[in-house]
């Protein structure tokens, strides 16, 4: 594809955004004022919030926003790679030591993880989609994980269904552009001013889509193709093959024949929030009109302006007779009206906190004395209301982040030389299995059939012995103790046990054999 065809399907794509920009908007204005850019351009100090009354949609997004890591992401434990088929002592081992690597560099400042989701949690929370760029440092030691404002950001999807190329307008300086990719693959022009002017702001098109439609023979053996083009002067600043997803892009509620999701939370709110800001300046209105009626005042009999502030003097002629009536007096308000509006705001509050799910993102309330039943009954309650919500965002937002973050740092070198894959690993597909509230619920359950079959075989044997023989007591064991959490250590390997076994036994055969001689003696 040439450089041409390739900025004109970028253009068109960008084309194709434009009413998404709009909605965007407007969703922001009244629910993510700081992220309210779409359409027009912020100077830094502006005031955000200068067209709201009611501050009450922001908090709500911001609690869902929130809430996202707080169920999903919370601790550093809260997810652990898998395989789809079983795996052995040794694989297991090298799962879990990989998990911590991978946790540590989420953890670490420099990766940039917790910043890029938490502004991606609020995307994700508002305009139901966000992006995140997966991609080596500028040191190649480590991930960096950049969240980018998705007015800057146009897409589509493939044949699958998945983001298939992605297309991000950038503005960097030139001192950023020649330490992310050197002086010498910059244009002329952008040479000359790194030096004088090394804060211009340079316009930067990257785009990443598949090597097979760009057509380019030397890219084929890679999956995806990364370009990073000066629009200013049409030059080509790199161009590289790479085999994994640079951007991650999670989509909250998506539609057939849109590439764009969104969100169902401020989509089903927006109408209510516009009629809170409504309801809020008429009940203001109405409450300082009770505290500041207005005053009618007799013609040609009030000498001067009326001053109703503090300490205020309103001169009134005084010849005017008293008797025909006050010269000053308050229109009085009828007050029965500020009540119903007062109880029809709280109404319209409720179905707001409805639409962002803040009546089902608390724990059930399990203080007060329960039995193992109750609580199990609770909270599986609490996974059927809210698995709707969050089962999508741990597979399409945090399975996306985690597998784009663990293919990179493994084909970097990061997890260790491949070379050290356990057998029983190799050629296997990984996934994810994440830790939260909703899925602490299947692991407990193991533990609990652990010790709740334990004490019926306790039972069993006393009435029978033989019935010992029904039920694998060390596999049981085994999966209860890995259910925990346990690190994999604490489980000696199979073969280990097997050794163990061995000797138990036959220094069971020697102490039987010597107390045989002796009995006989």
């Amino acid at each position: 594809m040439k450089l041409h065809d390739l900025l004109a399907l970028s253009n068109k794509l960008f084309e194709r955004q434009a009413p998404f920009k709009t909605l965007c908007q407007t969703l922001a204005e009244h629910f993510y004022p700081s992220r309210a850019d779409f359409t027009i351009n912020r100077a830094i100090g502006d005031e955000l919030a200068d067209n709201l009354l009611d501050s009450y949609p922001i908090l709500m997004r911001q609690d869902l926003g929130d809430g996202f890591a707080a169920m999903l992401r919370d601790g550093a434990e809260w997810f652990e790679i898998d395989v789809l088929d079983e795996a052995d002592y040794a694989g297991k081992e090298w799962l879990q030591t990989r998990t911590t690597k991978l946790q540590r560099m989420f953890q670490d400042p420099n990766t940039g993880f917790t910043r890029a989701t938490k502004q991606g949690d609020h995307d994700y929370a508002t305009f139901g989609n966000t992006v995140l760029s997966v991609e080596p440092n500028r040191l190649r030691n480590g991930l960096l994980i950049r969240n980018w404002h998705l007015r800057d950001c146009a897409w589509e999807d493939d044949e699958s269904g998945q983001v298939g190329q992605m297309h991000r307008k950038w503005m960097p300086t030139l001192f950023d552009l020649k330490q992310t990719f050197g002086e010498d693959a910059l244009h002329s022009t952008h040479r000359e001013k790194c030096y004088r002017e090394p804060m211009t702001k340079a316009n930067i098109r990257h785009i990443v889509m598949p090597s097979e439609m760009y057509g380019k023979s030397e890219w084929e053996r890679y999956g995806f193709v990364s370009i990073f083009v000066d629009m200013a002067n049409e030059h080509i600043i790199q161009e590289q093959g790479i085999n994994y997803r640079y951007y991650v892009v999670p989509r909250f509620q998506t539609i057939a024949g849109s590439p764009y999701a969104f969100s169902p939370a401020t989509i089903a709110a927006l109408p209510n929030a516009r009629a809170l800001q409504a309801m809020t300046f008429t009940l203001m209105e109405a409450a300082e009109r009770y505290a500041r009626p207005p005053i009618v005042a007799t013609e040609k009999v009030v000498r001067s302006d009326i001053d109703l502030g503090p300490d205020g003097i309103t001169w009134v002629d005084k010849a005017y007779d008293e008797r025909l009536g006050a010269a000053l007096q308050p229109m009085t308000q009828d007050r029965g009206g500020y009540p119903i509006g007062k109880d029809f705001r709280e109404g319209v509050v409720e179905v707001l906190s409805s639409c962002f799910y803040l009546n089902r993102l608390s724990l059930p309330d399990v203080s007060r004395e329960m039995t193992a039943y109750e609580v199990r009954e609770r909270m599986k309650q609490f996974r059927r209301e809210n698995l709707p919500l969050f089962a999508p965002v741990e597979r399409d937002y945090n399975g996306q982040l985690c597998e784009a973050a663990f293919s990179l740092s493994f084909n970097m070198g990061l997890m260790g030389s491949p070379y050290d894959v356990p057998s029983s690993l190799k050629g296997q597909e990984t996934k994810f299995k994440f830790t939260s509230p909703l899925s602490a619920a299947d692991e407990e359950k193991k533990i609990q059939q652990f010790q709740q079959n334990s004490e019926m075989l306790a039972l069993a044997v006393q009435a029978d012995p033989a019935v010992a023989n029904d039920y694998d007591v060390r596999e049981a064991f085994r999966d209860a103790v890995e259910a925990t959490g346990s690190p994999q250590t604490w489980l000696r390997d199979m073969k280990e046990v097997v050794q163990l076994d061995e000797v138990q036994a036959t220094a069971e055969m020697a102490q039987l054999a010597i107390e045989g001689e002796a009995a006989a003696a």
